[in-house]
């Protein structure tokens, strides 16, 4: 009866025990348990919108900011999560994002130059985006942004916007010199540049700032007469881009070279219009006719063989970091919509990047222009793209400031060429 009942509490204590054990599901909910601590479970460390969160950082003008900082306002408002928006400036943008995704402290969201995307998207900063957004900015895209967005079969950024480089001129000077629209070929070059040194009224024959590299490329192939039709030619020194290059150097005093600085925009135009530079390159986005009435922004024409020149592309892109795709894509999908795509062309002059809106009368001609640019392939997409381009920035500022040499310039020109095309 004693070995009996030494059975029976045996059997009392094992239950006991095995009751107060924690099993298999609680211990999966508790992975930071260690001995000592009590085995309530605790709340999650983050609640639902917490968890939520993104931090998107852009490159923008102060207008352009605060109208984003609008859009993304009623964004969190409606799907009561937090984004938390930095403006960077963009001289600074390439070189911080780069170092910041290095160091392993990038935000969920960059909007980046497309130029920039494959060489962060082989690097491994970046998600493909396919997996995190759907809707119109897919299917609707032009493919210009599709092809400098994809690296290796996947695409690496949702397009936002573009900003093509155009020429403002003051027609009234250029009448005085004896043309009604600026040259297009390297004879009619000459023979403007020959009248403006006689004429000796305008103190600039143009204004840029060499420390931009579209300014400078689109200044090159619209002085050396590159079309659309050859992609080979674009960088290549020919003739025609040779005698662009000794012009230059030729009329050196004679460039107004600026930082680029929105404020230094405005008073550039000032000075365009007062009569004191011919013509200025620069962003289509800058550019206001309404504004400016007395100037003249020069549009892409087939008929004039008068070419798009740099198209510049921005694109909204998931880093490899970010841990809240579900937000960061619904974020994307309304800044990238149809509907804002056409408010921000309305309120700051950027070119959609959807198809569909081209179909509006006074965005044709642009869309004709992407087009064929597009077929020809003129731009490279090349992971060493940015380097390039930044070599041409340091030499071109170099030269046009003193301290370079004419040949390191044309050299890093012609470097942009050995980029892989599409």
């Amino acid at each position: 009866m004693k070995h009996k009942n030494q059975w029976v509490l045996f059997a009392v204590l094992l239950l006991a025990l095995i009751s107060l054990s924690p099993g298999e599901d609680s211990a999966l909910t508790q992975p930071g348990r260690q001995e000592g601590i009590s085995f309530v479970p605790q709340p999650k460390q983050r609640t639902e919108k917490e968890a939520g969160n993104i931090k998107v950082t852009v490159s923008m003008g102060p207008e352009e900011f605060s109208q984003l900082n609008k859009i993304n306002q009623a964004f969190m408002e409606e799907h009561h999560v937090q984004v938390e928006l930095v403006n960077i400036p963009e001289r600074d943008a390439y070189h911080s994002f780069k170092s910041s995704m290095d160091m392993g402290e990038s935000s969920d969201v960059l909007l980046l130059d497309n130029a920039w995307i494959r060489e962060f998207a082989s690097a491994g900063f970046l998600l493909p985006v396919e997996a995190y957004y759907s809707g119109q900015a897919g299917v609707d895209s032009l493919s210009t942004s599709l092809t400098e967005n994809t690296w290796n079969g996947y695409v690496w950024g949702v397009p936002k916007d573009y900003d093509p480089y155009v020429i403002v001129y003051h027609p009234g000077k250029l009448q005085e010199l004896g043309y009604t629209q600026l040259p297009k070929n390297a004879r009619e070059w000459s023979e403007l540049v020959a009248s403006y040194n006689k004429n000796n009224h305008i103190p600039y024959l143009a204004a840029f700032d060499p420390s931009d590299a579209y300014a400078t490329i689109s200044l090159l192939w619209r002085m050396g007469g590159a079309s659309d039709t050859d992609k080979d030619l674009d960088f290549s020194l020919s003739a025609d881009m040779k005698a662009a290059f000794l012009r230059i150097q030729e009329m050196k005093s004679k460039f107004y070279v600026i930082s680029g600085d929105d404020t230094e925009e405005e008073l550039t135009l000032k000075q365009l219009e007062r009569g004191e530079i011919l013509f200025y390159v620069t962003k289509a986005s800058a550019f206001d006719d309404k504004l400016w009435p007395t100037l003249k922004m020069e549009q892409p024409s087939p008929q004039r063989d008068v070419r798009i020149l740099w198209l510049k592309g921005r694109s909204f892109c998931l880093t490899a970091q970010s841990k809240n795709a579900k937000t960061a894509n619904a974020w994307i999908s309304e800044i990238t919509s149809s509907r804002q795509q056409a408010a921000v062309y309305r309120e700051e002059g950027k070119l959609p990047a959807l198809k569909t809106l081209y179909n509006q009368s006074d965005l044709k001609r642009w869309g004709s222009a992407i087009l064929t640019r597009s077929r020809s392939g003129s731009v490279p997409v090349d992971a060493k793209l940015p380097g390039y381009l930044n070599q041409l920035s340091s030499d071109a500022s170099a030269y046009l400031t003193g301290t370079g040499s004419l040949k390191s310039f044309m050299v890093s020109f012609e470097h942009i060429g050995q980029a892989a095309r599409p």
